[in-house]
């Protein structure tokens, strides 16, 4: 199930190099589109069961499982992988999910959020949505920015 996930992050430290408002644009438009059949399916298994938070805990376990399988060695990733993966996640990985626009998205976010956070013993990661992290881009005032 879900054997996908950690396809998405091939090339993940390139999509993050050099993000711009105009280049996050277009990224996270085709990672998105590349990856919303993954996204979509993530979200119907937690829909589709009777206890959504449950469900969500299954599904953030096999994803993390999935990248840590593909990604970290010994159980461990690098902190250069840790830290690239984790940003790559809040551009990419929650947005895509919220972007669904499905009541169960929060429920799934918030689960991948706790796996990722217990298996990166970072308290502190949280998420975003697309929205609120493209309009933190600054726009470029008479070329200064």
């Amino acid at each position: 199930m879900f054997d996908q996930t950690a396809a998405m992050f091939d090339g993940y430290r390139a999509k993050l190099k050099k993000i711009k408002k105009k280049t996050y644009e277009e990224r996270f438009g085709k990672f998105f589109d590349e990856n919303r059949a993954c996204f979509e399916d993530m979200v119907q298994y937690v829909k589709g069961r009777e206890d959504a938070a449950v469900a969500a805990k299954e599904v953030a376990n096999i994803f993390a499982e999935n990248i840590f399988s593909e990604y970290a060695d010994s159980g461990k990733l690098s902190g250069a992988d840790k830290t690239d993966m984790s940003l790559f996640m809040i551009y990419f990985v929650f947005p895509s999910v919220l972007k669904l626009g499905d009541t169960n998205s929060g429920i799934l976010c918030d689960a991948i959020r706790d796996e990722w956070r217990s298996r990166t013993d970072n308290p502190a990661y949280d998420y975003t949505t697309y929205e609120d992290l493209h309009g933190s881009f600054q726009e470029k005032i008479f070329g200064l920015f």
